[in-house]
């Protein structure tokens, strides 16, 4: 790993991995769980990333992940349910999972741009998925789309939902920065298939954005 984790110690945990001090080791097989749920602006607005923390959406919901980055399989589950309504996200099927990975920033980091774009400040990213999933609103599916998880740094303030970033068209004159390099957060976000549009961040009509931040490695 060529990020500092300094000091963090997440334990031996059933057999699975360790992190310790600057090191990493992983068993194929990975078990998170979070919780402190937020979803990060209602799902039909135009801003689903507000940086200022201005459309935070506080609520209850939790997320399970077990996915296995060697045969890109498993299952994730993700619940929330705040005024937005009541969302249950699942991911079954991966296009890839990475570890211990750079991602977003000005230039994706190590992976291509077109799956990690400017959207966020540049964060080490422990465990990413992208695959399809399903995003059920109030009981019914919304959509199925596009979904992708992360388990990162902590990106932005648990409490204000602030994260210092200007944007996507600002990504290479102002790099920002994530809140907190010694603590970790969950993000899943969904979207249906279909063209960009104008005017949206992200550029989709639909677009849901969970975050947790109460992390458990199984």
């Amino acid at each position: 790993m060529n990020h500092p984790v300094e000091k963090l110690v997440f334990g031996l945990v059933t057999g699975l991995f360790v992190i310790a001090g600057y090191g990493s080791a992983f068993a194929s097989e990975m078990k998170i769980s979070a919780t402190t749920a937020t979803q990060i602006g209602k799902h039909e607005s135009k801003n689903r990333f507000c940086y200022d923390g201005s459309c935070v959406i506080r609520g209850s919901g939790k997320i399970d992940i077990n996915v296995d980055p060697e045969t890109k399989s498993g299952r994730i589950t993700a619940t929330f349910s705040g005024s937005d309504g009541e969302w249950r996200i699942v991911a079954e099927n991966f296009q890839m999972i990475r570890t211990d990975v750079n991602l977003h920033g000005a230039t994706g980091g190590d992976v291509d741009p077109s799956m990690s774009p400017p959207l966020l400040p540049q964060v080490w990213t422990y465990l990413a998925t992208w695959g399809p999933g399903q995003a059920f609103l109030n009981g019914k599916l919304a959509w199925m789309g596009p979904t992708h998880m992360m388990f990162t740094e902590q990106v932005r303030d648990s409490k204000t939902g602030k994260v210092d970033y200007k944007g996507p068209m600002m990504a290479k004159e102002y790099a920002g920065s994530i809140f907190n390099k010694h603590a970790v957060q969950v993000h899943i976000v969904s979207h249906p298939p279909g063209d960009p549009v104008p005017g949206t961040l992200p550029p989709f009509p639909k677009f849901v954005h969970l975050m947790y931040d109460d992390v458990t490695w199984h």
